[in-house]
């Protein structure tokens, strides 16, 4: 009970404390926070920008507003005071002109009645006599009339503003620079067109260029292709003999500094210039191969016949014993030209025991053919032949049973088939 009494005297004295102060305390309305009204025109705005899953803020501050609201302001009134005075200094240049016009005209025609006064004076002086020179009033008349026509030109030539020279040399000046600046836009008008125009056809020509590129590449792959079939039909009879035809073997293709690369202007277009290179390559290739080929005695040399003794092992013909036949017997008419399949330098022309008139010629790059049982030889030893050269005519001349031409291919000194370099075809 004493605690509970305790207690209670100390809430009740609280409450008086309370009671007492209650007063002094002072409630402070909250403050009013409007959502919706109305925002000044230049206050702080903020731009947000996201990209890549950021954002960036830019703050821009009334008074950068303001600036660039004046700046603005500004811009647009020289533009309206630019165009505004180009277009009344027109109007007031093409108004002087006109005042110009009517003005010198007014002065000639002054000027005439001028000129036709003093020649009437002058031809009066002539007709009247010493007494109506006496006669003042006359006289005196016709200076007065000369002295209004000379005041009125001096009051015309003082009042008028178009004889000050500055200023007119000043707006013509003026005029002269305004009509200089629009041909100089129209011309550049005319360039740009003209830069684009061509723009297209470099385009145009650019593809035209890579289409024609690729089809000379097709056709360079096409005749490699074909070259290297023939290589490798050769190279077939010559294995056989333990031998191996390389046309690089004897290359002096990149002895002059590498492949070939054409001179010409830088391309622009880098897949263009690309392609360039490659097809100009290709065709390098191709040449090479080419030229090198021409050595090499591949086709008929007899434009009609028929094998009548094949190469290799054979029944001689005389003695019918097994004997080695060094190339084939092409069996044609007597007096049939022969022709070389490869250029290259005569190393024989000549009588030579069983083969009877021969003809001997070294190709190079290792090849080497014989023309055997001539009737008749066109070409002597040290000349040279060129692809295709009539060199001889079919006979049957030394160890021979009837006209034909026995033909032989060496390849570093050793006979192969001749019969494959005669099927191989370029």
């Amino acid at each position: 009970m004493q605690i509970f009494a305790c207690i209670s005297g100390k809430v009740l004295k609280y409450v008086d404390f309370m009671k007492k102060n209650i007063r002094k305390i002072k409630i402070k309305k909250p403050s009013m926070v409007h959502y919706g009204g109305r925002k000044p025109l230049f206050s702080n705005k903020e731009i947000i920008f996201r990209s890549g899953g950021r954002a960036k803020v830019f703050n821009i501050s009334s008074r950068l507003q303001m600036f660039l609201v004046v700046l603005l302001m500004v811009i647009g009134s020289w533009s309206a005071y630019s165009y505004y005075m180009y277009n009344k200094s027109d109007q007031i240049i093409s108004f002087k002109d006109r005042e110009l016009d009517e003005t010198r005209d007014a002065y000639v025609n002054l000027m005439t009645d001028f000129v036709a006064i003093h020649r009437n004076i002058s031809s009066m002086f002539k007709l009247i006599d010493e007494e109506q020179l006496k006669d003042e009033l006359n006289i005196n008349r016709y200076k007065q009339q000369a002295q209004v026509v000379e005041e009125k030109i001096r009051q015309i030539t003082d009042a008028s503003d178009w004889v000050k020279t500055d200023e007119l040399e000043e707006k013509t000046t003026l005029r002269d620079a305004l009509l200089q600046r629009d041909l100089a836009v129209s011309e550049r008008d005319e360039l740009l067109a003209k830069i684009e125009l061509l723009e297209e056809n470099i385009q145009k020509l650019e593809t035209a260029e890579m289409e024609i590129l690729n089809r000379v590449g097709q056709l360079s792959d096409k005749e490699m292709s074909k070259i290297k079939e023939v290589i490798s039909a050769i190279n077939k009879s010559i294995k056989k003999q333990n031998k191996y035809f390389n046309p690089l073997a004897n290359s002096k293709k990149d002895s002059t500094g590498g492949a070939y690369e054409p001179d010409m202007t830088v391309v622009a277009n880098e897949e263009l210039s690309k392609k360039m290179q490659e097809v100009f390559t290709q065709i390098d290739d191709v040449s090479y191969y080419r030229e090198v080929m021409k050595s090499v005695p591949i086709g008929k040399p007899v434009w009609s016949y028929w094998l009548s003794s094949a190469f290799g092992h054979r029944s001689d013909p005389f003695n019918k014993k097994s004997a080695t036949h060094k190339g084939v017997d092409l069996a044609s008419n007597k007096g049939n030209k022969i022709r070389t399949m490869a250029k290259g330098k005569v190393t024989r022309s000549s009588w030579n025991g069983g083969y009877g008139l021969m003809v001997e010629i070294d190709h190079g790059n290792g090849f080497k053919t014989k023309y055997a049982h001539l009737n008749k030889s066109y070409v002597k030893k040290g000349d040279y032949v060129e692809q295709g050269d009539t060199i001889a005519e079919v006979g049957s001349t030394g160890r021979s049973t009837g006209p034909h031409l026995h033909y032989e291919v060496l390849y570093n000194g050793t006979p192969v088939d001749p019969m494959t370099f005669i099927k191989a075809q370029m």
